[in-house]
């Protein structure tokens, strides 16, 4: 399988340090070419605001509704995002590592090119949102929904699906590597995908959830009398 290759984001060498508040931004702000590091955003609430060529450090972006948010060429480091809205964002060459989503929700985003990598996102909702050259890598995504997702250039590298939700997605070309399964819901939507597992258990334990999402019973013969 040919490897998908994702652009990574583009930012400036030297960034000019900003250390924003949420009074400081409104809708239709520009924050370019920026590097915040301990900044507070929290709650922050902004229509078409518009992130690009910016490096954000240890920042706290929880609780913030950012509708019709557009991002490009960011780099988000051990962040807090936890319970975040972004509804109808795009995204375009994103890095995320080591940060928190908890609750994050990104109905109808638009997301190309990025990597997400050793974070959390559980109970993460992405209903209706569009996937193109994304990977998620080593991140946990306990009871995340996305239902009715555009999941064929999606990648899930080692991650933990536990209680996810994938009832009506588009998955035609979405690749699931050393993914953990148990509880998942709606897996008989993935038509088209390829599940890869290095170990048996993760393979039947893959199987098992989608003959029983099918309504299928596997027993011995012996408990057929």
């Amino acid at each position: 399988m040919a490897t998908r290759k994702i652009a990574a984001p583009r930012l400036r060498a030297q960034l000019d340090p900003s250390s924003p508040t949420p009074d400081d931004i409104d809708d239709e702000a520009r924050l370019l070419d920026l590097a915040l590091t301990d900044v507070d955003l929290s709650d922050l609430e902004a229509e078409h605001l518009e992130m690009s060529g910016c490096r954000l450090t240890r920042c706290k972006l929880a609780g913030t509704d950012l509708d019709k948010l557009i991002l490009v060429d960011t780099e988000l480091a051990q962040c807090d995002v936890a319970n975040a809205r972004w509804s109808d964002a795009v995204v375009t060459r994103l890095a995320i590592t080591s940060s928190r989503l908890t609750g994050f929700a990104g109905p109808g985003m638009s997301i190309q090119h990025a990597t997400i990598r050793d974070s959390v996102l559980d109970f993460g909702s992405f209903r209706f949102a569009k996937f193109l050259r994304v990977e998620f890598t080593d991140c946990r995504l306990h009871n995340a929904d996305f239902v009715s997702a555009d999941l064929t250039g999606a990648v899930f590298r080692g991650c933990d699906l536990t209680g996810a939700e994938f009832s009506q997605v588009k998955a035609s070309g979405a690749v699931f590597v050393d993914c953990t399964w148990d509880a998942a819901r709606g897996l008989t939507s993935l038509t088209g995908a390829t599940v890869a597992a290095s170990s048996p258990i993760d393979t039947l334990t893959f199987t098992s959830a989608v003959t029983t999402a099918a309504g299928i019973t596997l027993t011995h013969p012996d408990e057929l009398g």
